[in-house]
């Protein structure tokens, strides 16, 4: 009997010694505490960095040309070849003159040029006081014809060549003008044309140039 409590209490003593062990052998292994993963940072690459520092270069600009200028139409040549011609009939009983002045030229003849006949409303060319029994044109070439002495009496197409007007007055008792000019409008001593077109007018041709006269003593003037 005493024998067998003796083997019972080495049994449980060795017992105890094994649960002591494991004990202490669960308490010695380490315990692992998980632990957040660190953030990772992606850097883009230096070509990348080096591309979006540096700009795109422009394309190259293209320099617009200019429009050119259209090509300015010349004004129409002076008229040449030209003539100038007066008519007068009279009635039988002389108290009705019908008098036609007629003007023609030989260039120019285009197509959409316009020839216009001036009377001229001033002897331009005559001197302030010329002696007695002198006597001279009104106009003589390259005088000066502006639009204040210039009194409008025919239009015509250039290619006619050609332009005419008439008009009717009293029979003349004493003598008649070097150019008659009708009674209706503004008188005029000389005659001039010009040739005119959409870019202008030619220099002026003396149709007609007219003429000035100063009685010399004895003379009759009527």
């Amino acid at each position: 009997m005493g024998s067998s409590q003796s083997r019972l209490a080495a049994t449980l003593t060795s017992g105890l010694f094994v649960a002591a062990a494991c004990t202490s052998a669960a308490s010695l292994a380490p315990v692992v505490t998980p632990t957040a993963s660190p953030a990772i940072t992606v850097t883009p690459a230096a070509a990348s960095q080096t591309a979006a520092a540096t700009p795109a270069s422009p394309s190259p600009s293209v320099t617009p040309q200019p429009t050119p200028e259209p090509t300015p139409v010349p004004v129409p040549p002076k008229p040449t070849r030209v003539s100038f011609d007066q008519q007068v009939r009279e009635s039988d009983d002389g108290r009705v003159a019908e008098i036609t002045q007629t003007v023609t030229w030989g260039a120019p003849r285009t197509e959409g040029v316009e020839i216009r006949v001036y009377g001229v409303t001033e002897c331009i060319a005559e001197p302030a006081d010329p002696p007695p029994g002198t006597s001279g044109p009104c106009l003589v070439v390259h005088t000066p014809v502006p639009a204040s002495v210039r009194t409008l009496l025919a239009t015509a197409s250039a290619s006619d060549g050609v332009v005419s007007w008439t008009w009717t007055e009293p029979g003349h008792e004493c003598g008649e003008p070097l150019v008659f000019y009708d009674p209706d409008g503004p008188a005029y001593s000389a005659v001039v044309l010009a040739a005119y077109s959409a870019s202008g007018h030619s220099i002026f041709a003396i149709a007609e140039p007219g003429g000035w006269w100063r009685a010399a003593l004895g003379d009759i003037v009527c």
